[in-house]
């Protein structure tokens, strides 16, 4: 067992997370910094405080108590952060969702989360009437950025009523362990699973992050992944938000093009980003990049960054990436790089306040250097999945410990690298390979673009593995292409850590956080 800095957090007994990420801006003089940049808009803290409050007191005229659901599927913008604050400082726990999920999607997700309000927007609210009709009045929909004009019966223009509104909100005197937000779990492998977390859980995560990878009031963070997804919500918003840090926004959809605009105009100092968004940037070509000087650290998460492509990021762009490994069960990181002692390919040591440790299939903890499956203990740690009795009791073991189900090694100086999901492992010839190492093999070959690989049947019902590969652009796919790849993946692996069979794709399908969506793309080959 490994253990981070161990430290005490005060929580009080009486704790609001709505306040304790915002209203201490104002509490310490930075009412009137700028919390957000938004295409030609500023708000200063004080904007947002302002905004925060009417939209709580609008919550409350809808029916908003505590304990209620406020479900938030709107682009990112002021909207939704000041709808993410006034949920929690009226009591109520926050939920969000993708803006782009086909209606069954959205049925799931209501009957789930049965929210007493849904907050979305003018762009947004078409894509969700047909899933809603059946709920009736039950949920009350708010809609931000859009008049009375464009609505229908029973969806309510937010602005409208944020106009009206007071700004003087009673907030809600909260306890510690009265839940505040849900994460989301899953979403590549199945279907998303809501883990319930507290008011004190984000307090706690907040100090945890801080020791390491702490923003200041200078900072501007630009985040890449949308804030429906928990790693930028809580790194590129509330952490930032709490620290005094300015905020970029954009209801665009995120591309390369897009990101390297927007440091081109803001000039940021962070960036949190995902590894599918390094590759795209860096393939993109030198006349179309801006100059990324400005940002003094980088930050990626929610998947694997293997060394090939840390590195070539430094190289290219000679801005260090610290890479961070958490889970929506444990809503805080447990394994962290440090800055300055970043080793690439590796998901770095313990963070403070986690514990970790690897184990066999029986519980036992394996020896340094063996793969084993990563059981974190955090004090952030949630308790159940709403509604999934079995996969709680799995997941959930007790005493604030997380079953991760991803597979790690341990090297001697105590930095943990990454194997794959437990239940993505193969054998090849009585040895256990991670597709995800095949992956990383093949995505170090300059003419590929994107690479997944994974176990399945063949004729014969042997699981052998499949890789599927976008070739880079002008790339030309001849008949001797899937054996020139196999080979260099033997080159680099051991000689048997190569894919048995290989399709090109013109592209992979991606879930909203821009990850590769393994379970489409085996229900589409399995078919």
């Amino acid at each position: 067992m490994v253990m981070g800095e161990q430290f005490d957090v005060s929580v009080p007994e009486n704790i609001n997370l709505g306040s304790y990420y915002l209203d201490v801006n104002l509490d310490q003089g930075r009412g009137d910094k700028t919390a957000i940049l938004h295409g030609d808009k500023t708000y200063s803290f004080l904007d947002l405080w302002h905004l925060t409050n009417r939209v709580g007191n609008v919550l409350r005229h809808a029916g908003v108590t505590p304990g209620d659901r406020v479900l938030l599927i709107l682009e990112d913008s002021p909207e939704w952060m000041a709808a993410w604050f006034a949920t929690m400082k009226v009591g109520g726990v926050g939920t969000h969702a993708y803006t782009y999920l086909p209606r069954g999607d959205y049925e799931y997700l209501f009957d789930l989360v049965e929210p007493r309000v849904v907050v979305t927007d003018g762009a947004t609210i078409g894509r969700l009437r047909d899933a809603l009709a059946g709920y009736g009045d039950t949920i009350k929909v708010l809609v931000a950025g859009a008049d009375g004009s464009d609505l229908r019966d029973g969806e309510i223009a937010l602005d409208e009523m944020v106009a009206a509104a007071s700004d003087d909100l009673v907030v809600e005197p909260t306890r510690g362990d009265d839940l505040a937000f849900w994460n989301f779990s899953g979403g590549t492998t199945g279907k998303p699973k809501g883990v319930p977390h507290m008011h004190r859980t984000g307090v706690i995560a907040f100090e945890s992050f801080n020791k390491v990878l702490s923003f200041n009031p200078d900072d501007i963070v630009l985040r890449v992944p949308k804030l429906f997804f928990h790693y930028s919500r809580d790194l590129g918003f509330l952490f930032a938000i709490r620290s005094g840090a300015a905020v970029i926004l954009t209801e665009q959809r995120t591309a390369p093009a897009l990101v390297f605009d927007l440091i081109a105009k803001f000039r940021p100092t962070v960036l949190i980003n995902v590894p599918t968004m390094m590759r795209a940037m860096i393939r993109t070509p030198v006349e179309d990049r801006a100059d990324l000087s400005c940002l003094r650290r980088s930050m990626s998460s929610g998947e694997m960054l293997s060394a090939a492509l840390n590195e070539e990021w430094v190289d290219t762009f000679g801005s260090e990436v610290v890479n961070r490994f958490g889970s929506a069960e444990s809503a805080m990181g447990y394994l962290c790089n440090r800055p300055g002692m970043v080793v690439p390919g590796s998901s770095g040591t313990v963070t403070p306040l986690a514990e970790v440790k690897l184990v066999d299939d029986d519980g036992n903890e394996v020896a340094q250097g063996e793969p084993g499956l990563l059981m974190a203990h955090c004090p952030t740690a949630g308790r159940y999945y709403v509604g999934e009795v079995e996969k709680s009791e799995t997941t959930f073991p007790g005493d604030n410990w997380v079953n991760t189900g991803d597979m790690f090694t341990r090297d001697e100086k105590d930095y943990f690298w990454y194997v794959g999901r437990a239940d993505d492992m193969v054998k090849v010839s009585g040895i256990w390979v991670s597709p995800l190492e095949i992956e990383r093999g093949l995505q170090a070959h300059d003419d590929v673009k994107e690479a997944a690989a994974m176990g399945l049947k063949d004729s014969d019902g042997l699981i052998k593995i499949t890789a599927f590969i976008v070739m880079g652009d002008g790339v030309d796919i001849t008949i001797e292409t899937p054996e020139m790849l196999k080979r260099f993946c033997k080159t680099s692996l051991a000689p048997y850590k190569f894919p048995s069979a290989i399709e090109f794709m013109d592209e992979l399908p991606k879930t909203g956080p821009g990850k590769i969506d393994r379970l489409m793309l085996r229900t589409q080959k399995e078919i």
